[in-house]
């Protein structure tokens, strides 16, 4: 006889895992000229490896604060963020761009390709970066090709893209040194309903090939693929 398994494990978790990222009574603080701005307020929230997670909130309720934590692009004021096990704040500031390079694959709503490289050249980058050479192992060209692009439409560049395939390869981007996590900040924000769909179909392949997708939207509807809803509200989370 089978057995039943829990909400958990259907949800590719399973039950004394580590979480993947754990934020510990969180506060990040702006000192500003008019006093001090609480943007994050005291979050505790574990994310476990291979999740679909949403984000949403009003603006102003501390969604982009909150991928700045998520995407290492800023560190607590007081509290403990925990990436893979390790702790933010006490990284030098050189690990912490390697854990960005190397952990973390970032999609974002205007795409921010390089205009003057091609597809191709703009998912190349990131692996020049890591291994200071041009890339020789076809993996530029493999992820490209996962995301539907052959070896013509890759030589194009940006501007002579749609929407929706600038997209593609800024997920391929994202993919090409093969992160633990896929961070996506209203990466439907700037297509239409269809094309929307479409890269929202391989965000959910992306999870089911084991990758962890953390996806801030104001769209309810896009919000339905993840596997659970974080809302925010004034620095705040209340899971729904």
């Amino acid at each position: 006889m089978d057995s039943i398994k829990t909400e958990e494990e259907m949800n590719g978790l399973k039950m004394g895992e580590n979480p993947l990222i754990r934020l510990l009574d969180v506060s990040k603080v702006y000192h500003l000229e008019s006093g001090d701005f609480t943007a994050l307020n005291h979050v505790s929230l574990d994310i476990m490896e291979n999740e679909f997670v949403a984000i949403m909130g009003p603006s102003g309720s501390g969604k982009s604060t909150m991928m700045n934590q998520l995407g290492i692009l800023d560190v607590p004021t007081t509290g403990e963020l925990l990436i893979d096990g390790r702790n933010v704040a006490k990284m030098t500031p050189l690990e912490r761009t390697h854990m960005r390079r190397d952990t973390i694959g970032y999609v974002f709503q205007k795409f921010y390709l390089i205009p003057l490289l091609s597809a191709y050249e703009n998912v190349e980058y990131p692996l020049i970066l890591k291994y200071k050479h041009r890339d020789t192992s076809g993996k530029a060209a493999d992820v490209l090709k996962s995301v539907g692009f052959d070896k013509e439409m890759s030589s194009h560049r940006p501007n002579q893209l749609s929407g929706g395939q600038q997209q593609r390869v800024a997920i391929a981007r994202a993919l090409v040194n093969d992160p633990k996590i896929i961070l996506c900040d209203e990466p439907t924000g700037n297509l239409d309903r269809k094309t929307g769909l479409q890269i929202m179909d391989l965000l959910v392949g992306l999870h089911q090939e084991g990758k962890t997708v953390i996806l801030v939207t104001h769209d309810a509807k896009i919000a339905e693929y993840a596997h659970r809803t974080i809302e925010l509200d004034d620095g705040r989370v209340v899971e729904s």
